[in-house]
């Protein structure tokens, strides 16, 4: 009975120790997953804000590089406005001096304008005085344009360059019949009777008339301001001076008479 007793004690410490180590161990276990778990959820959490970060940091470098080129667009857009404004105030420099030109030929304008009417009045008096010296050649026609020019002038609705230009081209038909020569048919007045002759005009050197039977003709006398007869002789190629004017007979020499202040 004394062995049994003293046996016991011998073995108790020994599974007591087991015990102790294997809750120690059990401890330690335990500790060290919770310490294992908290590594890895940190690890995770340090991994989900890194991503987390990395994405932001995405995110701001597209913001960056989209406002990087919206900044280069507006500044090329920056400097097209620049030169654009440039332009403008050039353009707009160049309007104000033309502006101050044509208000200065405006002005010029109105001065030439106020000189012009009283211009073209005289000129068209000239004119008429001119054709009352002149031999009696297209007598209604050039009547007819001078009463023409008379009415221009005081018409409200025909403008000044408009009456000029007539004026001015008035006499240059004057001037034309100086250059011309021309067969026209006609009434004529000799003393008390009116006849129907042909005319013959040589610019301004010669008018001449030649009855329709061709049995008289004559010669314009500017000192007398009447006609002198032609001889016989000189109907003949008065007659054919009417028809190479009329272009009925071919361009020849032609001996017609000229007023020379003494008889043809």
């Amino acid at each position: 009975m004394q062995k049994i007793r003293m046996g016991i004690p011998l073995r108790v410490p020994g599974v007591f120790g087991a015990l102790c180590l294997l809750t120690f161990a059990t401890a330690v276990s335990a500790q060290e997953t919770a310490g294992v778990d908290e590594v890895l959820d940190t690890q995770t959490a340090y991994q989900t804000d890194a991503i987390e970060s990395q994405a932001r940091l995405d995110a701001l470098d597209d913001e960056t590089l989209t406002l990087i080129s919206r900044y280069n667009s507006e500044l090329a857009r920056f400097e097209d406005l620049k030169t654009y404004n440039a332009n403008m105030r050039q353009l707009l420099a160049s309007q104000a001096a033309e502006k101050a030109r044509l208000d200065a030929e405006l002005e010029e304008v109105e001065v030439v304008r106020r000189s012009v009417v009283p211009l073209m009045v005289e000129m068209v008096e000239v004119l008429e005085r001119f054709m009352e010296l002149d031999q009696p050649m297209l007598t209604d026609e050039r009547l007819a344009r001078l009463e023409a020019l008379k009415r221009n002038l005081t018409r409200s609705d025909v403008e000044i360059a408009e009456r000029y230009r007539r004026v001015i081209e008035a006499y240059q038909i004057e001037a034309e019949y100086g250059q011309t020569i021309e067969a026209y048919e006609g009434p004529l007045m000799l003393g008390d009777r009116e006849l129907t002759v042909d005319y013959l005009r040589v610019g301004r050197v010669g008018l001449y008339y030649l009855s329709l039977d061709r049995e008289t003709g004559g010669i314009w006398n500017p000192a007398d301001g009447d006609w002198a007869p032609l001889s016989d002789s000189q109907l003949d190629a008065l007659d054919f001076a009417v028809r190479v004017a009329r272009r009925q007979a071919p361009p020849n020499l032609v001996p017609l008479p000229l007023w020379t202040g003494e008889s043809p």
